[in-house]
């Protein structure tokens, strides 16, 4: 009992330690931003769905007991919603749902979510969904630019191959999908790092490996129809495309994801250079290569996971 309330604190501690910080350093807020779940999934894993509900509430209620109002519950209104990923990670794996459907779940729900919100927004401010994604996509290029702010780089920096003055542009026409992409991406990295520190801790059975990630067979059929849409000289199909094989690319990164990780277990690679090695799959142009992959694997089977199955 002692142990599981100084594991609730030692996370209540750190979520706090890691907003506050976060709220002083652009820079810091960008990398520990995206590891707000994992604190609450790991409280819910080991101690149960209740003290995982029980820390998000604390969280939200001494961040709000700082500076009352409605500002302060918009403003970090994100920061809130990645506390409900990682309570809803962990509920939906604790009914025994896979972790892969129990992103996919948790990623439709926020999405949900927040299109529930801006529909409520543009009733009570009486705003257009244009001026909310001008809006937001303001909020996005300043986050961008107080990170990178050092000296002129914010006007040279390139991310992703694109110059920073530019990338607004493209935040503006892809914003539905980076919001689901970005959800995604972050729910599958905490999920990823939750089963490594589940399994350093010795807490519970051991999980079933994540490099069994595959997506549906049928599911290149989209990408194909997506990608011959791109032709179509209609802007509006053009948008909608973009944004459908952007969210379709994620789910075959994360499976290209999982193809390289079983090469490392196959050819035994040390566990610091693979340390090193997965963060590398996330940089221009080598997430490009590992789409790819993933694509690829649809056809050649890289895991042989449908031998096995045959066999």
């Amino acid at each position: 009992m002692v142990r599981n309330l100084i594991i609730w604190f030692f996370c209540l501690v750190v979520l706090l330690v890691s907003f506050v910080w976060g709220r002083q350093n652009p820079i810091v807020y960008l990398f520990t931003v995206s590891l707000t779940p994992l604190p609450v999934y790991l409280v819910g894993r080991r101690l149960g769905n209740l003290a995982a509900l029980l820390l998000a509430l604390t969280v939200s209620a001494l961040i709000f007991a700082r500076q009352p109002g409605l500002a302060i519950i918009v403003e970090y209104l994100g920061f809130g919603e990645l506390l409900l990923m990682g309570f809803m990670l962990s509920g939906l794996e604790s009914r025994d749902y896979t972790a892969d459907w129990a992103i996919i779940f948790t990623v439709v729900a926020l999405t949900t979510l927040s299109l529930l919100f801006a529909s409520l927004q543009m009733f009570i401010s009486g705003v257009t969904a244009r001026e909310i994604l001008f809006q937001k996509t303001l909020e996005i290029t300043e986050m961008l630019t107080g990170v990178f702010s050092d000296g002129d780089m914010a006007s040279r920096l390139q991310i992703l191959g694109v110059p920073l003055d530019k990338l607004k542009y493209l935040i503006q026409y892809l914003l539905p999908a980076l919001m689901i992409t970005n959800t995604g991406l972050v729910a599958w990295l905490n999920v990823v790092l939750a089963r490594q520190l589940l399994m350093v801790l010795d807490w519970g059975k051991p999980e079933p490996p994540l490099y069994h990630w595959s997506t549906p067979e049928w599911l290149i059929f989209p990408v194909l129809v997506s990608g011959f849409l791109l032709l179509v000289p209609v802007s509006f199909v053009r948008l909608v495309s973009l944004n459908v094989l952007l969210v379709l690319s994620l789910l075959y990164f994360c499976q290209g994801v999982a193809v390289v990780a079983i090469w490392f277990q196959r050819y035994q690679v040390p566990r610091p250079l693979r340390c090193i090695g997965y963060p590398v799959l996330l940089l221009h142009p080598v997430f490009l290569v590992v789409i790819i992959i993933g694509l690829v694997d649809v056809w050649l089977d890289f895991r042989r996971l449908h031998q096995a199955v045959d066999a």
